[in-house]
Order: C-alpha cells, then sequence, then structure tokens
C-alpha cells in the first residue's frame, strides 16, 4: 500500500568474517553442485558447509556441527545494534570471491525544492571483503529499489539478477508524494560483481496496466531455477473494488529468463513457488493433486494442500528425491512416491542434505536426521 513518509537506513562501515558454503541447497539435491547458477532465498543462502537463517538478524548454521552463530566478528559486539554487520547484511547476504554482498535502499523519499516535492530512489550493491573487512559501494542506482521481504536473488557467473520496483509514486492533489511496495512497474536488473556495471533490462510485464487493481496491488520476484532457466513470477489483482473490499482474487503468470539471450518469455509450465535445479513442483487445479517433475520424469502425489497451495508449496523442499511438506507433516520418497511422516518434526523446514543427513529448521531449533531416522518417524504416529 503507499505511504506518506519519510525513512532512511543509515549503513555503517562493517566487520566481517568468513563462514563456510554449501552447495547442497533448496535449489539443488545434489551434495556438491559446481554449476554457475546460484538461487539465493530465505532459508536457502548457502556458504561452504552451512546456510544463512533468520530474519531479525543473519545468522550461520554450521551443517558439520550444527552450531548458530551470528554472522558478525566484531570484537565485543553484542548483535543488536545497527552497526553489527548480522544486522546489516539481512537475511540473502552474496557471497562471491571471497567478498560478501549486500543491497542498501532508502525504498523512495521526497525532497522539497522550488517547483515543489520530489521524489527519487537511492539505491547501493555493497561489498565487504571476507580478507580485510573493508567495505564499499560497488554501485548506485537510482531508478528502483531491490525488492522487500520476499526478494530472490540469482547469482549467475559473475552477475547477481535481482527484482527492482520504482516504488509506483504519485501525486495527491495538493501536491503531495505517496509510494509503496505495489503496483508501479517492476524491472529484471542484474549488477556484474567484478565490474559493478548496472542493467535494467525493463519492465517484466506490462499488461496488468489496463486493470485499475493492478495499480495498488502488481508485485514480481523471482522464485526459483529450473533447467538452467531462472523463473520470475508477477502477480496482480484486476478488479479494485474486490481488492479494497478484502477480496484476494490474484492474477499469477510466471516467466522463464534465458540467461544467454537475456531474454524472457511466459513459461509454459504452471506457474508453482517452487523449483529448483532438477524439480518442478506444481499444483494440478484439475486433479488436485501435486505433480512433480523430478529430473525429467513426471509423477503425482497427494499431500492435501488444496485450500492452502501457493503458502503449502512455498514451504515445500526436494533433496535427495525426498519432497518435504513440513505444513502438512509429510515427506514422499519420488522413487516410489510413497508418503511418509515427518512425526515431531511436523512444521519444520528441510533445508538442506550433507553427508547423508537431512537438515532440519524450525525459527531457531534445528535438526539432523539420517534417512533411517526418517523412515523411523512413520512409528511415531
Amino acid at each position: 500500500m503507499k505511504k506518506n513518509i519519510i525513512s532512511l537506513l543509515l549503513i555503517p562501515v562493517i566487520v566481517l568474517s568468513g563462514c563456510s558454503k554449501n552447495n547442497s541447497s533448496k535449489n539443488s539435491n545434489k551434495e556438491v553442485k559446481n554449476s554457475t547458477v546460484q538461487f539465493i532465498a530465505e532459508n536457502a543462502d548457502y556458504y561452504k558447509n552451512g546456510v544463512i537463517f533468520g530474519r531479525d538478524k543473519a545468522m550461520f548454521l554450521d551443517f558439520d556441527t550444527m552450531e548458530k552463530a551470528p554472522l558478525c566478528a566484531m570484537p565485543n559486539c553484542n548483535h543488536t545494534t545497527s552497526d553489527c554487520l548480522a544486522q546489516i547484511v539481512g537475511n540473502k547476504p552474496i557471497f562471491y570471491n571471497n567478498c560478501v554482498y549486500f543491497f542498501y535502499s532508502n525504498y523512495g523519499d521526497v525532497n522539497e525544492t522550488t517547483n515543489g516535492y520530489e521524489f527519487y530512489i537511492d539505491s547501493k550493491l555493497m561489498k565487504a571483503s571476507l580478507d580485510s573487512s573493508e567495505t564499499e559501494t560497488v554501485c548506485e542506482f537510482h531508478d528502483c529499489s531491490p525488492v522487500e521481504k520476499v526478494g530472490n536473488y540469482v547469482l549467475y557467473d559473475n552477475e547477481i539478477f535481482f527484482v527492482g520496483d520504482d516504488r509506483n509514486p504519485t501525486k495527491d492533489d495538493y501536491g503531495g508524494i505517496g509510494w509503496g511496495s505495489s503496483g508501479g512497474y517492476h524491472f529484471l536488473c542484474s549488477i556484474n560483481l567484478d565490474t559493478g556495471k548496472y542493467t535494467n533490462y525493463g519492465s517484466i510485464y506490462d499488461g496488468d496496466k489496463e486493470y485499475e487493481g493492478a495499480d495498488y496491488s502488481s508485485d514480481a520476484n523471482i522464485i526459483g531455477i529450473y533447467d538452467n532457466k531462472m523463473y520470475i513470477r508477477y502477480s496482480f489483482c484486476k478488479d479494485n473494488e474486490a481488492l479494497q473490499s478484502g477480496i484476494i482474487d490474484y492474477t499469477d503468470i510466471s516467466f522463464e529468463f534465458d540467461f544467454k539471450s537475456k531474454t524472457w518469455k511466459e513459461a509454459e509450465l504452471p506457474y508453482t513457488p517452487y523449483m529448483n535445479e532438477d524439480c518442478y513442483i506444481y499444483y494440478d487445479r484439475e486433479s488436485k493433486n501435486v505433480k512433480v517433475i523430478y529430473q525429467g520424469k513426471e509423477s503425482e502425489i497427494n499431500p492435501g494442500i488444496d485450500s492452502l497451495m501457493d503458502f503449502r508449496l512455498s514451504q515445500c523442499s526436494e533433496f535427495n528425491g525426498k519432497v518435504f511438506f513440513p505444513g502438512v507433516g509429510k515427506w514422499y520418497d519420488l522413487s516410489d512416491s510413497s508418503e511418509h511422516s515427518m512425526g515431531k518434526y511436523v512444521k519444520y523446514e528441510v533445508i538442506g542434505y550433507k553427508d547423508g543427513s537431512y537438515i532440519f529448521l524450525k525459527g531457531g531449533a534445528t535438526a539432523k536426521l539420517t534417512e533411517e531416522e526418517l523412515l523411523a518417524l512413520d512409528k511415531e504416529e
């Protein structure tokens, strides 16, 4: 929704220490995957042998020891103040060439000029060296802000891809300016991490502009990588009156982006909030079952997620041919489509697979289970 307030986020100089990277991600079912593509999302930001998690501050979970620590090495830091690295970088920092990268934006602000109020955006990509702890600005851009909260990134070779919003600024009859995170234009952008070159590829989709409701509801975000293509979700509500009355009726369109041609088109596969390089999981409204395309083969399972389809699918994950649905407390073995219980680990997300064990996370609680221990959960019912 729109707002008429002015906010400012100050980014101080920070000190950073390294942790380690595990490519066994929510978007990869292999323990080691030497790929040029990495999807970066909440609880799926992998670094060497662990993952970054947490919302209030960035925490690192080591998959080997299962120890947790804030992503900060400043002496005597209590990890609660604004100069703490763990508070600054968010829950999706980008690791590349022994540096950590993170976005800063004012998400829109106004200046008072002789001609009235003027809207402007200040956005930056920052980086800190893992060796020297020095922090610098990689590049600045002023045509959009990186998507907040649900924003995900893709690291392809040396480029970081992200969605940026123009913040949908509008003027009222008195010259005041309102802006917000929904409506307006949503751009696909990239930054070359070696050169700092920023590229805005343009508006992802303009077909919603004929609908009044879209001006107050549209948004976009990267949802994953499948078959070496990046998938982008574009969502909007057509009917403004229905939107204002609280009736939620969104149109979701999925686009696939080709990294070689730097172009995108509407996806042939049905929209889904979850996928990884080898697995595409979507809800089939006709059969009311979940369809899974895994390593080129399609199967069907029925975890009973009809009423909360998108939410349940956004929580699911696939590792080592096992699909987990924490919201309904079930997991499936894709080798035979057999259904199993998550037992006492219902509501836990499965966020990794390392050395034959599956990594579970719920808030700050963690667990590490072998396949034998997974199967034993059936007996808890």
